[in-house]
């Protein structure tokens, strides 16, 4: 409750609307949710009805026609037809065979032709059978129990162009060496309707029902289309069965809730499915008219919410939109005051307010004056370190350079001494003249001379490539901030490689104002304690104090350059400058400078008056 009351006389109020929406529209679900679930279990219970009489049905039939196939498979006169060698008894015994079949065949309707083929290739058909079933003779294994192929198409042979098949082997019971051995086999071809009885699926009468009986190749027995029988039926509605009853199929855009029940003694399947917008039809009216009741709940609702607003809350969103104008902080606003017309609380409370709006405007006045003084001396404060820096930078430099000139005076000849004392003097020179602020252009004319030096003491030890954006040649930097960053990579990144190197010098503007330059190079890499190492004490070296010696910045394994550089951004762009640096072993290192121009150059505008 602590929360509720902390909250606004707005918020509560459309709180409660919500609350009171959210209770309409749970009543309301849940009331639909029930009546559809009654209509759904309805009808789930109806199909499993319907589905028990067919299962019944086709266990009934199979029983009698396993019985058949059993009396023929010991019958006699087919043993002896199978396995009598002498020619003239098995003519003798064909005609009793014929007979036996035909009297089976009036035993069970629907049976189209049975087909018995020996072991040594004799067999007998009573329709001419026997080509349409020789590629399932081995098909079947040596087993007692009839094996349910399912639907094939016999073509024209019989009445039914689609038949459904049935095979059993036919094992020797005659005393003797073959005794129990498999001598032949015995085929049945049906009718459909010798399953399934003679309603061809009709049984599953509700207008909107589609009901399938498939055998094992998911190939459709049964239909209330008989157009649709022999045809397969889609996968999607086969799979996926379900202990717990119904399922949801999507096919063709249109939803079916689905039933399946399997049949093990054909290896067959009973499917049923129904729209579920046929199902739910009734439920579509009953919804249109819930929703119509909670629109016409809601409006009144939001009318009477409106009515609340409008006489209680109007002075306080006056008041309050005033509050939010000062909280600006524009000096010409603090001088405005505000009226409020209403109940005598609201006088009160406007006089007050103005009251202690006169007072803020007096220590305001006081408080700028104070801060304009603290401000002066703390820029004094950071321009006094920023030469401290600058001056650490450039003897930094020369002594690594004349170190160099030292080395190569021993083994080279005056043309590369020369060469070296002109970029030196240069780079000298540039560093000892100008204002603090210089274009990029002049910086990189500087890096150039300085990388330059570095060709020439390292040879073809690494190659330099500029890619150089022209927008951002004219930007003015802080003057040698760029010399750090390339002399690192070189003595860090390039010149411990082993084979030859690349230095890219990439700049960009990015964001409106925003100045990027990028030194890559594709030496050595840091190690990730190191990185981070050094990542660590570029945050924390310079934050709120005067930077390291150099001596004591290379006892804590820190660059001295990078830092130099990192706090010189931070002092002339504020805290949206800097550096960062990406690196990984064997795979080169990435400084990238980061300069918002015209952002917080609070040293910039120093400098420029």
């Amino acid at each position: 409750m602590s929360f509720y009351r902390m909250l606004s006389i707005r918020t509560q109020l459309f709180l409660m609307v919500a609350v009171i929406a959210v209770v309409m529209l749970s009543i309301i679900a849940v009331t639909y949710m029930q009546m559809a679930g009654i209509i759904t279990r309805n009808n789930e219970r109806y199909t499993n009805d319907i589905i028990s009489q067919i299962r019944q049905t086709v266990h009934a039939n199979k029983d009698v026609i396993d019985r058949l196939m059993s009396n023929i498979a010991f019958d006699a006169d087919v043993q002896n037809f199978l396995t009598r060698p002498d020619i003239a008894e098995i003519y003798g015994t064909s005609k009793k065979v014929n007979r036996l079949f035909l009297n089976m065949s009036n035993l069970k309707e629907g049976i189209l032709d049975i087909v018995v083929y020996g072991e040594q290739s004799r067999w007998y058909d009573l329709y001419g059978g026997k080509k349409k079933i020789m590629p399932f003779v081995n098909a079947i294994m040596a087993r007692d129990a009839p094996y349910y192929f399912g639907m094939q198409n016999f073509g024209d042979t019989y009445p039914s162009v689609n038949c459904y098949l049935i095979g059993m082997k036919i094992r020797s019971y005659q005393p003797g060496e073959q005794f129990n051995a498999v001598i032949g086999t015995l085929f049945f071809i049906l009718d459909p309707k010798a399953l399934i009885g003679q309603e061809d699926g009709e049984q599953l009468s509700e207008v909107a029902t589609e009901s399938f009986l498939i055998d094992r190749g998911n190939k459709i027995m049964s239909s209330r289309d008989p157009q649709q029988v022999g045809l397969k039926l889609n996968a999607i509605i086969a799979e996926g069965q379900s202990a717990d009853g119904a399922r949801n199929v999507e096919l063709n855009g249109r939803l079916y809730i689905v039933q399946t029940e399997d049949l093990p003694e054909i290896n067959g399947m009973i499917v049923s499915m129904i729209p579920k917008a046929e199902l739910m039809r009734d439920m579509v009216r009953i919804q249109r008219v819930e929703v119509m009741l909670l629109v016409a709940g809601a409006v009144i609702i939001l009318l009477l919410v409106m009515l609340i607003i409008n006489n209680l809350l109007v002075p306080l969103k006056k008041l309050m939109s005033f509050i939010s104008t000062i909280k600006r902080g524009d000096l010409n606003k603090l001088k405005k005051r505000i009226l409020l017309r209403g109940y005598a609380e609201i006088t009160v409370m406007s006089t007050e307010f103005n009251n202690m709006l006169d007072q803020v405007d007096g220590l305001t006045r006081q408080l700028l004056e104070t801060n304009a003084m603290l401000y002066e001396a703390e820029l004094t404060k950071k321009r006094s370190e920023l030469l401290f820096l600058r001056s650490q930078i450039n003897p930094h430099f020369l002594y690594n350079t004349l170190e160099m000139v030292k080395g190569m005076a021993a083994v080279a000849g005056a043309k590369d001494i020369r060469e070296i004392a002109r970029a030196l003097g240069e780079i000298f020179r540039y560093s000892i003249k100008g204002g603090d602020m210089v274009p990029l252009r002049a910086e990189l004319a500087i890096v150039r001379s300085y990388m330059q030096i570095q060709q020439l003491r390292f040879g073809d030890r690494f190659d330099v490539r500029y890619e150089l954006d022209e927008a951002a040649m004219s930007q003015p930097v802080p003057k040698m901030i760029l010399q750090p960053i390339v002399e690192n990579a070189v003595f860090h990144g390039l010149e411990l490689k082993e084979e030859p190197g690349t230095l890219v010098i990439r700049t960009s503007m990015n964001a409106p104002g925003c100045l990027t330059v990028a030194v890559e190079d594709d030496g050595i890499g840091i190690e990730a304690p190191r990185l981070a190492e050094i990542q660590q004490s570029i945050g924390r070296a310079f934050a709120g104090r005067t930077p390291q010696a150099p001596a004591a910045a290379d006892e804590a394994g820190a660059s001295i350059g990078l830092a130099n550089v990192h706090h010189r951004l931070q002092l002339t762009y504020g805290p949206s400058g800097g550096l960062t640096i990406e690196s990984a072993p064997g795979m080169g290192t990435t400084i990238r400078l980061t300069m918002p121009i015209g952002g917080d150059l609070d040293v910039q505008r120093i400098d420029r008056g």
